[in-house]
């Protein structure tokens, strides 16, 4: 399936990532983010992954306050 494959441009169009990698990469950018982050003083950059930074991410845009969106929702429900 090549769309649960972390290689091939299909799974990089459906996760919205930048370039497809192997998992490989992303077990050795884990480690290497780990052995950085144990033998330095102050917080490294991550090393680069293909998604987006989820910390960056708007999904939406509203003026509602966070009270009265939960009453929409709530409305909505169903």
């Amino acid at each position: 399936m090549s769309s649960r494959e972390t290689t091939s441009w299909l799974f990089v169009a459906l996760n919205d990532w930048r370039y497809p990698v192997s998992r490989e990469y992303l077990a050795t950018a884990d480690l290497i983010d780990q052995f950085v982050s144990v033998n330095s003083k102050r917080r490294p950059k991550p090393y680069p992954r293909p998604w987006r930074n989820s910390n960056e991410t708007q999904f939406g845009r509203t003026t509602l306050t966070p009270s009265q969106a939960m009453e929409v929702l709530r409305k909505n429900r169903g």
